[in-house]
């Protein structure tokens, strides 16, 4: 139910029941717009709001990140990365074959045309993030969690830079900033970290949260506080019929709805096979170290580029996040991998203390061309998904929400899905 005093858009379809699988940041993102705008909405998770994958992300908005994983070249790069003790990527080998035909897919996304088509895909989301993003903290009465000072990010040598001088050049040509930094300005800028390193450059339209998980759960509690509903529950069954769509739980629970949102990250496709068909979507496994009390103090983002890491100072501490591993949803953490990623910040900040550290394992939910499902079904009436953000859940939550809601609403979004459809993958 809306509540009075939170402002609403104009319905043009009857006001229905919407319900939404997964509370992560795309899901209560979804939540919290469909209620504003008039619909009687129920969020369905087994954990608590943003206490899953949104919990333990690097906590950055990152408009600039547009250029896909897939890319020329880059499967003669994954020999290495394994080979190495230090390196960004891990598969488990006991569940490679049932990667395999996901990482064909990955493959062949990665040509020429596959990374312009992703870039700008991804960049027509990523115009409209901060303006989005601005709004839900505004009001949620959550500004004070956010800081608006962008982040830096490096290489250990000038040669990878020019290696990836390409994401670069995708960025200029596609409006998004960055800017080189001198020596100088990156001893003033973050005075903790080693001066010798080969490069530096400056985004500065990224933004950082300091607790995303904090502000995952805020914006849930304010879609319940004005009428929406809480299950804590996992959805195992779901039928549609012409009367509506029920969902059953694993607690035994019926719950009829007349519209579905399925934004259940990297567990999607467990409801996407009962109302069309899986898609090409994997769990990217990330890890993170949370340092408490580490001794310094950063003012930005700190992001290696020839590590795969981020340094992300938060009001409980400094948070280590990154890593890739590909694993089966249900494989235990090997919480080695947060470990590395500590090594690789005390390498960077010499006077990092490392006495009270936290490690958390989470599933980003990956699509073989970067690029996430934000659609209507193909198949069955008033079912929707949004699904397959990978890196970028956090960033694309409020954008992806205010998509979702005008697509039930019966309205045009102000971004063009078709390139988001579903469907795609059945061309």
């Amino acid at each position: 139910m809306r509540s009075a005093d939170i402002p609403s858009e104009n319905v043009d379809v009857k006001a229905k029941q919407v319900a939404v699988i997964g509370a992560g940041t795309v899901g209560s993102c979804c939540a919290w717009y469909l209620q504003r705008a008039g619909f009687e909405v129920t969020v369905i998770d087994p954990v608590l709001p943003g206490q899953s994958t949104s919990y333990g992300n690097a906590g950055c908005i990152a408009p600039s990140h547009i250029s896909p994983f897939s890319y020329p070249g880059v499967m003669r790069q994954i020999p290495g990365w394994l080979l190495d003790p230090g390196g960004p990527l891990r598969i488990r080998w006991a569940h490679f074959p049932g990667l395999v035909p996901w990482l064909w897919r990955f493959w062949r996304a990665g040509t020429v045309q596959g990374v312009e088509w992703s870039s700008r895909a991804q960049a027509r989301l990523m115009k409209c993030v901060l303006r989005d993003f601005e709004e839900i903290l505004a009001e949620t009465k959550q500004t004070h969690m956010c800081k608006s000072r962008g982040a830096i990010v490096f290489f250990d040598r000038r040669e990878e830079f020019e290696d990836a001088r390409w994401q670069f050049d995708l960025k200029d040509e596609l409006g998004f900033e960055w800017q080189h930094l001198s020596p100088g300005e990156l001893k003033i800028m973050a005075p903790a970290l080693r001066q010798d390193i080969g490069m530096s450059l400056y985004y500065p339209d990224w933004q950082h949260l300091l607790d995303p998980g904090a502000v995952t759960a805020r914006i849930a509690e304010d879609c319940f506080k004005h009428g929406g509903t809480w299950l804590q529950d996992r959805v195992s069954t779901v039928e549609t019929s012409e009367q509506g769509i029920t969902l059953g739980t694993e607690s035994g629970k019926q719950i009829n709805t007349d519209a579905l949102v399925v934004a259940a990250g990297a567990w999607s496709n467990q409801i996407a096979r009962q109302l069309d068909y899986s898609v090409p979507l994997t769990p990217k496994r990330g890890y993170h170290s949370m340092v408490g009390n580490p001794g310094i103090e950063l003012d930005y983002p700190l992001m290696s580029m020839s590590r795969s890491f981020v340094m992300t100072p938060m009001q409980d501490g400094l948070r280590i996040a990154g890593t890739a591993e590909f694993a089966a949803l249900d494989a235990k953490p090997d919480y080695r991998r947060a470990r590395v990623l500590l090594e690789h910040a005390r390498h960077y900040l010499p006077e990092l203390e490392c006495e009270d550290v936290d490690e958390w394992m989470g599933q980003r939910p990956m699509m073989s061309d970067s690029v996430p499902v934000i659609s209507p079904s193909p198949s069955r009436a008033n079912v929707y998904y949004a699904f397959g953000h990978g890196h970028y859940g956090l960033t694309q939550g409020p954008t992806t929400g205010k998509i979702v809601t005008a697509l039930i609403s019966g309205r045009q979004p102000d971004v063009d899905i078709h390139d988001y459809r579903f469907e795609r993958f059945r061309g």
